[in-house]
């Protein structure tokens, strides 16, 4: 991906894909391609690599904690997300679905929409269960993740809470997941 920062790379991705849809706009797909072939080919080829890596830093922006003695569990996590990806990249898998909302509907927001999916979808069929494995509600009623070392403590709004220290700091709003 060209660019050498993030902010660089999305900005190229964004240029090239309003381009792409500017290029649509003015001539038809038989057009372009048979009058600007290879510089068209070039330009698909570009924002698919933007789509790519978008939607890859989707997936690494909130890296999921993991517990370091936790072996089974770790193992388990790799070899799940390992089989999302490969079911993402199979024939009419999500990877086939954002690109297809990008090149053939010229849809940003279907292309954003489905990416993120991905990273809801291993959120709720990966992580979640995986994180249950380290909450505990303990005799006082306090929930405990030993991932984070940390306590829960709901809002007295109740919509939702943070992880706190023994010293009722809060520390973190990341990864509450389903609580025991």
């Amino acid at each position: 991906m060209r660019g050498s920062t993030n902010a660089e790379k999305l900005q190229i991705f964004l240029d090239d894909f309003e381009k792409l849809k500017k290029n649509r706009a003015v001539m038809s797909l038989p057009e372009l391609i048979r009058h600007c072939g290879k510089a068209y080919k070039v330009l698909v080829a570009q924002v698919l690599e933007g789509a790519d890596w978008y939607a890859g830093a989707v997936l690494r922006l909130h890296p999921f904690p993991t517990h370091p003695a936790d072996f089974d569990g770790n193992n388990w996590l790799t070899n799940r997300l390992a089989r999302m990806d490969a079911q993402d990249a199979a024939p009419g898998g999500a990877v086939e679905q954002y690109r297809a909302a990008l090149i053939d509907r010229l849809s940003m927001q279907e292309f954003k929409e489905i990416a993120w999916e991905r990273y809801a979808r291993r959120c709720r069929e990966v992580f979640a269960p995986y994180w249950q494995r380290h909450c505990f509600r303990l005799a006082s009623g306090w929930i405990y993740n030993d991932i984070l070392r940390k306590f829960w403590l709901p809002s007295e709004s109740g919509k939702s809470g943070g992880w706190i220290n023994s010293d009722s700091a809060l520390v973190s709003l990341t990864f509450t997941g389903r609580l025991v």
